[in-house]
């Protein structure tokens, strides 16, 4: 049966209308003409018309009934404009009829127990899943966003509120089909994509040392270089040891017999003969070959310098590097002290 009518803006009721409530199996309305019986009845009739679009029905359990009505436009649609005095009976209902009817309204009272049962019990069961949905919701705030939001936090972008996140948990189980991951894989894919972004290292150059190896090892640093044994002058430039300041002293010598150092007529053609013999072409092959080895040995000990020099620098400016530079720097310092010492010959 009907609850509750309101009728508003319509005919000759304004926008505050009026509310018929507390209805019973049973009413009765009754009115001046005009007041508005008609329009009520009209809406009974028909309340998705437009123009009731401000009224509004209410029906016991939310269950509609077939709404007779019979008015003015009811005469009207079915028996004319004309003159009716009156409403008729058209015939005598049969004993058949009568039971039939009967038998209707008991299996419509059943139906409507059984409909008014069912939506009970859909209601019931509406509140108990919003029930366990709302503990559900609670539950994984807890124990998941709120437990590993430290690690996960831009993972859960988007999913700030209790109610989006349970969404996106039922969602990603209804539809993700990945192969799961160990939560410590996750942890460290986590670090990946969400921690710091990669800085760019300049990869290490290659250093080779095979070069300076190969000069270290040269046979020509194990041997003696002196000049010929069996020349006269031989004894005396050995036993004083004097063997590069003589053959520097060579170039001094002029063309007369003067002493480059006492200008004295002292240097004999048998002198400088002694001396030519003395520093033969053996003994200046070596003396050549040990300046060039020295010379190359320094450019490449340099180089070796200059690239754990940048080395050094490059990790001073690498926040995460692995090198302990303060080792490094020590080490590298007394690298290029002895470098300095052993290169002095």
């Amino acid at each position: 049966m009907i609850e509750n009518i309101t009728v508003k803006d319509i005919a000759t009721y304004d926008n505050s209308g009026i509310q018929v409530s507390d209805l019973k199996k049973v009413n009765f309305i009754y009115g001046a003409n005009g007041c508005g019986k008609t329009t009520i009845s009209n809406f009974l009739f028909n309340n998705s018309d437009e123009k009731f679009s401000n009224c509004s029905l209410s029906w016991q359990s939310d269950i509609p009934l077939n709404t007779l009505v019979y008015n003015k436009e009811f005469r009207e649609r079915n028996f004319g404009k004309g003159k009716l005095s009156g409403v008729f009976t058209l015939g005598e209902a049969t004993a058949e009829q009568v039971k039939a009817i009967t038998d209707k309204t008991e299996e419509l009272k059943v139906i409507k127990a059984d409909g008014i049962k069912k939506r009970e019990t859909q209601t019931s069961q509406i509140q108990k899943k919003e029930s366990l949905e709302n503990d559900f919701k609670e539950r994984i705030w807890t124990t998941v966003y709120k437990k590993y939001e430290p690690t996960f936090k831009e993972a859960f972008t988007g999913t700030l509120q209790k109610e989006s996140f349970k969404n996106k948990l039922l969602q990603e189980f209804g539809a993700n089909t990945s192969t799961l991951e160990t939560l410590a894989n996750l942890k460290e894919k986590a670090k990946t994509i969400f921690g710091e972004v990669p800085e760019t290292i300049t990869p290490i150059n290659t250093i080779d040392f095979e070069q300076i190896i190969e000069i270290e090892n040269n046979e020509i640093w194990k041997k003696i270089i002196v000049g010929k044994a069996d020349v006269d002058i031989a004894k005396l430039i050995q036993k004083l040891n004097t063997n590069d300041w003589v053959n520097q002293g060579r170039d001094y010598l002029q063309e007369d017999e003067s002493c480059p150092f006492c200008q004295e007529k002292t240097i004999t053609l048998d002198f400088k003969n002694q001396l030519e013999f003395f520093f033969d072409e053996t003994y200046l092959s070596d003396i050549k070959s040990i300046k060039e080895l020295k010379q190359e040995y320094n450019s490449l000990t340099q180089n070796l310098i200059n690239e754990l020099n940048s080395l050094e620098i490059n990790q001073k400016d690498f926040k995460n590097s692995k090198l302990n530079n303060d080792r490094y720097s020590a080490f590298l310092k007394t690298l290029i002290s002895q470098n300095t010492t052993n290169t002095e010959f």
